[in-house]
């Protein structure tokens, strides 16, 4: 008995389970009208897409502080600039 409950409750999942949804309905076509009329704006006014190269420039790199930090950390400079740091990282 207890093998035919469960088969029956088995077979009604699977059953239930391969319900089909129904395509959404279209649109009613007064909408239709109202959305063909908005024209697209001209190429020439719409912003130009930013290039990867464009983008990868916008992050700061190493190489983008390595001038000022020749500047800044020499052989006179480096405990000084050091104990800073080490400062900074522990206040944060």
């Amino acid at each position: 008995m207890t093998r035919f409950i469960a088969t029956t409750l088995g077979l009604l999942a699977l059953v239930a389970c391969s319900k089909k949804e129904e395509p959404p309905a279209p649109a009613p076509a007064a909408e239709t009208p109202i959305a063909a009329s908005v024209t697209p704006p001209a190429p020439s006014e719409a912003a130009p897409a930013p290039s990867a190269s464009a983008a990868a420039a916008d992050v700061p790199v190493e190489e983008d502080y390595e001038d000022e930090a020749n500047l800044k950390v020499n052989a006179q400079t480096l405990d000084a600039q050091l104990d800073a740091l080490e400062k900074e990282i522990k206040a944060n």
